[in-house]
Formats: structure tokens, C-alpha cells, sequence
């Protein structure tokens, strides 16, 4: 882990804060809000399995667990394992929200829905159309040739 940039504690905390916002900002303007909103979860860990982190859907680090080997590293190699972990929890999160989110949107599709709302909209367009073609003979133009209007 000594290809790893060197971080300081806090370089470390501004990441964390930094990640918990976007993804509680991201959060916030998706389907998750509301007082009512399921907290999700995710978990990460870095490349080699030292250490392992939980973070919610609300933006918090639930926890970040330590192998025995990940404690007596030196203290530049146990941030960049943590960071990892971190960033693979919230990378694990925003996947699952992905895939909640889309699950919920195919839950919520309705043919029947989707045709009335394209038959109220060509009611509309074309009411528009009749509305637009009466002005036009009352300005003393001649419709468009071919276009009956609805009754």
C-alpha cells in the first residue's frame, strides 16, 4: 500500500465529509427523502481485505472495522486502506440506490397509464391546431389544405 499518496487525519476527515455530503445531498433529491425514507446501507472494503466500511443512505459512516494486521500498519497506509473502504461502501450505496431506483420505476410503469396521456395530448395538440386554423380564417388566410378540424 506504499504506491498510495500520503494522507494526513485531516486530509482523511475532509474526504469523509466530503463524500457524506454528496451522497446525503444526492440523497436528499432523490426518492429517499422524506422522514419516512428507508435508510439503506452498503458495505466496502479496500484492496486487501484489511478493513471494512459501512455507510448509510443518510450520509453517515455506520462503522469501519479493523483487521488485526490493518492496526499495526503504519498510519499512511491504514488512511489510505480506510479511504478505500470508504469510497467502496458509498461506490456499493450509490449502486443500490441505482438499482432500487430503476427497480421502482419498471414497478411503475402502466401501458394503460402512458396511452391515455398520449390521447389527451393529441386531444390538445389538435385542439390547438383547429384553435389556430380559425384564427387564421378569421384573419382572412386560408387554412393548411388536408387538415379537417375535430368536432
Amino acid at each position: 500500500m506504499t504506491d498510495q499518496p500520503h494522507l494526513t487525519a485531516r486530509d482523511f476527515t475532509g474526504v469523509l465529509d466530503i463524500a457524506r455530503e454528496a451522497v446525503a445531498s444526492h440523497l436528499r433529491s432523490g426518492e429517499q427523502a422524506g422522514p419516512d425514507a428507508e435508510v439503506v446501507s452498503a458495505e466496502g472494503t479496500d484492496g486487501e481485505g484489511l478493513v471494512r466500511a459501512t455507510v448509510t443512505s443518510d450520509g453517515r459512516v455506520a462503522s469501519v472495522d479493523l483487521t488485526p494486521k490493518a492496526v499495526r500498519l503504519p498510519a499512511e497506509d491504514l488512511a489510505a486502506a480506510v479511504v478505500a473502504a470508504v469510497n467502496g461502501a458509498w461506490d456499493a450505496l450509490a449502486a443500490t440506490v441505482r438499482e432500487k431506483t430503476r427497480a421502482q420505476a419498471a414497478g411503475s410503469w402502466d401501458p394503460a397509464r402512458i396511452m391515455a396521456l398520449q390521447q389527451a395530448a393529441a386531444m390538445r395538440t389538435g385542439a390547438l391546431i383547429d384553435k389556430l386554423a380559425s384564427m387564421n380564417t378569421a384573419a382572412g388566410r386560408v387554412p393548411r389544405a388536408g387538415r379537417t378540424p375535430n368536432t
